[in-house]
């Protein structure tokens, strides 16, 4: 039965989370999952009126500098960094797709000099009367990014300097 269960799922393309060797060595996993804000999204003109609410999920990598993690906030990648990021992204002007969106949001991530790849979903919340949710999973490595520097007012912010 276990093993009918387990085709099906492969057939759908789900899968089991993969095992600790799916993270490289000198990296580990940070993610930002359900974070449901309003952006100006679409290329219809009622979609141009108002805003919608979108989904973001992140899943990054990120370079772990030493052998262990110390207990101190300014060695580590903030989320509070990625939340602030997302919600000037979201702020900005109007995106007709959300795979613009998505390509944003993959470029604020890797502006994080210690970010090495982002998984970055969007989803549209707001369409189709809730019968489906619409939207994109894109990933971006450090590698396809090349000479890529944010305008300052873009740059990732320093913690003293944060405000939400």
């Amino acid at each position: 039965m276990l093993d009918a269960i387990l085709s099906a799922q492969c057939a759908r393309g789900l899968t089991a989370a993969p095992g600790p060797s799916a993270i490289p060595a000198g990296l580990y996993e940070l993610f930002l999952e359900n974070v449901v804000l309003p952006c100006r999204i679409g290329v219809f003109d009622y979609e141009r009126d108002a805003p919608q609410r979108v989904r973001i999920d992140l899943l990054l990598q990120v370079r772990q500098d030493g052998a262990q993690f110390s207990d101190d906030i300014g060695d580590v990648l903030s989320y509070d960094d990625l939340l602030s990021g997302l919600k000037r992204i979201l702020m900005d002007e109007h995106t007709n797709l959300v795979e613009m969106l998505a390509e944003k949001i993959a470029r604020m991530c890797l502006a994080h000099e210690q970010v090495q790849s982002a998984r970055v979903s969007v989803a549209k919340l707001d369409i189709y009367d809730g019968v489906a949710v619409p939207g994109i999973r894109l990933e971006r490595t450090r590698d396809q990014m090349p000479g890529q520097s944010p305008p300052a007012s873009r740059r990732p912010l320093a913690m003293a300097d944060r405000r939400i």
